[in-house]
């Protein structure tokens, strides 16, 4: 039990940096198909050579499938936040985003039966309380009212982000990278064909190609890890989903926020702090048996 709260707790920190590199993309108004484009093919590049590093088969239908969603839901996420986050800062958005939380461990108790306790319930709780406390703030933070195309777009974003976290249980632990190579393979297809489609031949800049490569990394760690954790945490207990997910998925709320105003200098106003303590308290209730 404790090795999968780690690993989650881990994933969180992961996921944090992701949302710095989307920020950054996003601010830097890098062309999103580009940043998608380079984004899968590092990410379809890790997960093929792992997955010939554990010499396991390249082919699977069960896990093709599963890819194949989880790749078309990655593509539009992506193109979704993005387009949304040139509007709105990183606690505004990367808050709406992660939101989706409440998604999954709702499929984790209605379809996989976890079983809640008290403590864990609190948690959750405590977790949500600091992704609303840190969203109400966006209006101090992001700079006027929030446009009606900013709110079509993040919550498209909130809407698709759920889909993978649900698909990673049903894909068996050893079998992680090869779903992670379907996954960014899929992904790195369509932005593909939507390049060609655009005929977009300018020149890519080589900061557009390292913030890419390392959302890659950061993202693929981050599912590697979840995947990780929710068999760990499954094998001692009827609760994985309604304990890894508050964590990777909700706490990484908070995470995001601390780091953007650290590494990207974004003010960040006294309910986004707020939210950061409620999410430590979070972190309290969720070790908790």
């Amino acid at each position: 039990m404790t090795e999968g709260i780690l690993l989650a707790f881990s994933a969180a920190m992961i996921y944090g940096f992701l949302g710095v590199c989307y920020e950054t993309a996003a601010k830097r108004h890098y062309r999103i198909w580009d940043v998608g484009l380079f984004m899968q093919l590092t990410g379809f590049l890790i997960g093929l050579t792992v997955t010939a590093f554990l010499r396991l088969p390249f082919y699977d239908p069960h896990l093709l499938y599963l890819g194949i969603i989880g790749g078309v839901s990655f593509v539009a996420g992506i193109y979704f936040y993005l387009t949304a986050s040139r509007e709105r800062d990183i606690a505004a958005n990367w808050t709406i985003l992660n939101l989706a939380v409440v998604l999954p461990i709702l499929v984790s108790v209605f379809w996989f039966k976890d079983t809640l306790t008290l403590t864990k319930a609190c948690g959750i709780v405590v977790t949500l309380a600091s992704i609303v406390v840190i969203g109400s703030s966006f209006s101090k933070t992001g700079g006027g009212r929030p446009s009606l195309r900013w709110f079509i777009f993040i919550s498209l974003a909130f809407a698709v982000n759920a889909i993978i976290p649900i698909l990673l249980r049903f894909v068996p632990a050893r079998q992680s990278a090869l779903f992670t190579t379907y996954l960014y393979g899929t992904g790195l297809l369509s932005f593909l064909i939507i390049r060609i489609v655009t005929k977009s031949s300018r020149k890519t800049e080589g900061g557009l190609i390292r913030i890419a490569a390392g959302a890659a990394a950061t993202h693929w760690s981050g599912i590697m890890l979840t995947m990780i954790a929710l068999t760990l945490v499954g094998r001692v207990s009827t609760q994985a989903g309604v304990i890894v997910y508050p964590i990777t998925n909700g706490l990484v709320i908070p995470l995001g926020v601390v780091l953007g105003a650290l590494l990207l200098k974004e003010k960040i106003s006294s309910g986004s702090w707020t939210g950061v303590l409620l999410g430590t308290a979070a972190m309290v209730f969720l070790a908790l048996p």
